[in-house]
């Protein structure tokens, strides 16, 4: 019987090849989309569950109270050590304090230097950094950890730096400093992990760096890439430590504000999507990606039933004459359902091919790394056969009972029409729904894209263009850098600081002012800088003068919001009034012009500057404009004389904003991709209610232009159906549209202003859409000869 359902399906499905290539296509195209998002969801909701401690494992993060709270990743140097001290719970804790960029030399077999420049893969760690966290060893182990000066490598990273040759004992320098020998071989860690580090060196390390011993000691300050790990023992629930942080807000205050430093505990399963204190994957973003691909099913669905109930019209007399012969409502059911499987089978292995090739191109998006192998792969094939099933039964149970439920007298007779009458508010609900989802995607998109648009075209109110910045690693020659630097043609100026305008690596200081008993209930963003920085950078003073050259704090530069903060009506009040920043006391002598510090998404912070030298760590250089490869190439040419035995590398400072908003272009290409084929798809099932429509209406047609209608008539008689479809989705779409991106833009200290324009363009684009994909049906249908539509109904 199933055999024969199957070679009955198979033979009609072919017969209709227009109707089957398109729900095919429509599926298939969802179905990948699904396929693609549930690869993504998986995988970043299965960051670090792969710890077998993973429910007991924190990280103490804390919140910086000021004038109001500022959430922080990073932890006090001696926080591992307090809490085994005094944390009975505790079965195991961990410092790492990971670097951004380190230089590593390796020694080759020719006896050469071979130089690497590491990012995001170097970090100093505790050894029990290896008991909290699944780190196997594939060679050595990490039991000599606690001795200074040795490390532990990835497989890969042992292979990159030493090829074939067995790298235990072998020698890498970090930084021109520090000789480091490896002890261990880690297995590569997997991609869904925030710990990702693979070049682990020994804590014990750090003691021999003037700079860096004293805070290893010290509750003053912390990096936010100083990480303090722990595991909590067996039985016991994280949430216990919270009284602990409550106690240690107390027992291990700030030296100068007891109150400065909130500590708090975070289970490392919930930091990946921690917006504060995590790693930044929106769980808002992952429910709404999810919600799309809902959307694209929900779309598919409906396509399927639209077609499928139009092209019941034409199988009205094969239904009767087979209910004549004895087939059962059951029966018909059953072979209505097997053409609806093999649709979705088809569907099925198209999509997964689809979402194969486009697999490539998604991690090139996202710059991610997800794979169709493995435990991904099960998992996969699990979910397209339980959404083969869904969406067989979503898609081809109504379309099969009403079918099955034909009266066969009235088939036969090919009055069908008449009967059909009762389900045609059904499709123009669910076709309804279809707009609606369709609308609210286009609104989504054309707001994502208004505040890329807005961001990218915003005042950050300094000059970004034609600004480049190097690493500056050693202070001793940077005054001898930027005198070279200066003299080559093409170089309009040439400044030394710690980082640009807008940087995501900041350094804030408490503010004291004038006479003030208290410091400020607020810090300041302190940004050492020398007196070329505002050229540079084309910086505006609005009240004092520049700071003069120096390698001291002598004299401060604030910007606006310093000014606002401490309640003062005008910019010249604080000119030449004593303010305390940190340690440092002097004069200020100029106010600068408010300009963005870091993203858009968050608020100026007050800023101060001065000379301070021994801060400096990048030199900023601004080009004239032309032809910058020429220059680069002495710039470079300069740069590599003064520091031969470091990597050089440049970033101009349009690279450096495009940083900030890299995780709305990411959510932009997805959104914009997935919506544009939800709206394609829905565009599939406007073809399905038309081609319904006009089987219908064929013998009204033949009846009107007979009676002498033009063709604008006939297709008035088809646009207000769809006209008066898209009004009412429309009007649905909108409010639930403006709440979530509403929501959304919420995230944005600085954003476009949401206005009406943005949802009556989505009103154009649907109707354009629904005109276009229905308007050659129409003119077909309004151009056919009256007589031949009479004839054959």
């Amino acid at each position: 019987m199933i055999v024969n359902y199957l070679r009955l399906a198979l033979r009609k499905l072919s017969k209709q090849r227009e109707y089957t290539l398109l729900n095919i296509l429509g599926l298939g195209l969802s179905i990948a989309c699904c396929l693609l998002i549930f690869i993504f969801l998986r995988h970043h909701t299965s960051f670090d569950t792969y710890h077998s401690k993973a429910d007991r494992i924190f990280q103490v993060v804390m919140d910086i109270k000021t004038e109001g709270t500022f959430p922080f990743s990073g932890a006090p140097s001696p926080m591992a050590d307090a809490l085994r001290s005094e944390c009975a719970l505790l079965e195991r804790a961990a410092m790492r304090s990971a670097q951004d960029e380190v230089l590593i030399s390796v020694t080759n077999a020719h006896g050469g230097v071979d130089k690497y420049k590491e990012k995001e893969h170097f970090a100093w760690v505790e050894p029990d950094y290896f008991e909290i966290l699944d780190l196997p060893f594939v060679q050595g182990n990490y039991a000599g950890l606690n001795e200074p000066n040795t490390v532990v490598l990835s497989a890969s990273m042992a292979s990159k730096y030493f090829g074939s040759a067995d790298p235990l004992g072998k020698v890498i320098r970090v930084n021109n400093e520090d000789n480091l020998k490896v002890i261990g071989i880690l297995k590569d860690l997997p991609a869904n992990t925030d710990y990702h580090h693979n070049i682990l060196a020994s804590w014990a390390t750090l003691k021999s760096h003037p700079e860096v011993a004293e805070s290893l000691t010290s509750w003053s300050g912390a990096r936010g890439e100083n990480y303090c790990l722990g595991v909590i023992k067996a039985g016991h629930n994280i949430r216990e430590l919270d009284q602990l942080m409550m106690q240690f807000r107390q027992s291990h205050p700030h030296p100068e504000s007891k109150d400065l430093f909130q500590y708090k505990i975070m289970s490392i399963l919930d930091m990946h999507s921690d917006m504060e204190y995590g790693f930044g994957m929106d769980k808002k973003f992952l429910w709404a990606l999810g919600l799309i691909g809902i959307f694209l099913l929900v779309t598919a669905c409906v396509n399927f039933v639209n077609m499928a109930t139009a092209q019941a019209l034409h199988r009205g007399r094969e239904v009767g004459v087979r209910k004549s012969l004895g087939s059962t409502q059951r029966q018909l059911f059953w072979q209505f359902m097997a053409e609806t499987g093999l649709v979705v089978g088809a569907s099925l292995i198209i999509g997964f091919g689809m979402a194969w090739l486009a697999l490539p191109q998604l991690n090139a998006w996202l710059e991610e790394d997800l794979q169709m192998n493995g435990a991904v792969l099960a998992n996969l094939l699990v979910f397209s056969g339980v959404l083969g099933l869904l969406l067989t039964f979503l898609a081809g149970a109504y379309p099969a009972i009403m079918q099955a439920r034909f009266n066969p007298v009235t088939a036969i007779k090919g009055s069908l029409e008449k009967a059909a009458g009762g389900g045609i508010s059904l499709r123009k609900i669910l076709v309804t729904t279809q707009f609606s989802i369709s609308q609210v995607l286009i609104i989504g998109v054309l707001v994502v894209t208004a505040q890329m648009k807005f961001a990218q075209e915003a005042d950050w109110g300094f000059r970004p263009g034609t600004v480049v910045t190097l690493e500056l690693p050693e202070k001793a020659k940077m005054k001898s850098l930027q005198q070279q630097l200066a003299k080559i043609a093409g170089v309009a100026s040439v400044s030394l600081c710690y980082q640009p305008p807008a940087s995501s690596s900041n350094n804030f200081q408490g503010v004291q002012w004038e006479n003030r008993p208290e410091a400020e209930a607020w810090l300041a963003n302190d940004k050492p800088a020398d007196e070329k920085y505002l050229e540079t950078f084309g910086l505006t003073l609005v009240a004092g003068r520049n700071l003069q050259a120096g390698d001291t704090t002598r004299e401060f530069l604030v910007n606006e919001t310093f000014v606002k903060k401490l309640n003062l009506a005008s910019p010249e009040e604080i000119l030449n009034k004593q303010v305390v920043i940190g340690t440092e006391k002097a004069a200020v002598v100029g106010v600068i012009k408010d300009y963005h510090n870091w993203s858009l998404s968050e608020p100026i912070a007050a800023i101060s500057m001065s000379t301070r030298a021994e801060g400096y760590a990048t030199c900023a250089i601004q080009l004239v404009p032309g032809n910058p490869a020429p220059v680069m190439a002495q710039i470079r040419e300069v740069w590599e004389a003064h520091f031969p035995d470091h990597y050089y590398e440049q970033t101009f400072m349009d690279e450096r904003l495009g940083d900030f908003m890299a995780t709305e272009t990411m959510i932009m290409r997805l959104v914009r991709t997935f919506a544009g084929i939800a709206v394609f798809v829905g565009c599939l099932g406007l073809y399905g209610l038309s081609t319904f429509m006009i089987t219908r209406k064929r013998k009204e047609m033949g009846i009107r232009k007979t009676l002498g209608a033009n063709v604008p008539g006939i297709l008035w008689l088809f646009g207000r159906e769809y006209i008066r479809l898209i009004l009412i989705a429309f009007a649905l779409a909108t409010p639930v549209a403006w709440w979530a991106m509403s929501h959304w833009l919420n995230d944005y200290t600085y954003r476009f202003t949401l206005g009406a324009g943005v949802f009556l363009l989505s009103l154009g684009i649907t109707l354009g859409l629904a005109l276009f994909t229905v308007g050659s049906q129409s003119i077909k249908a309004a151009l056919d000869n009256p007589v031949e539509a009479l004839r054959s109904v």
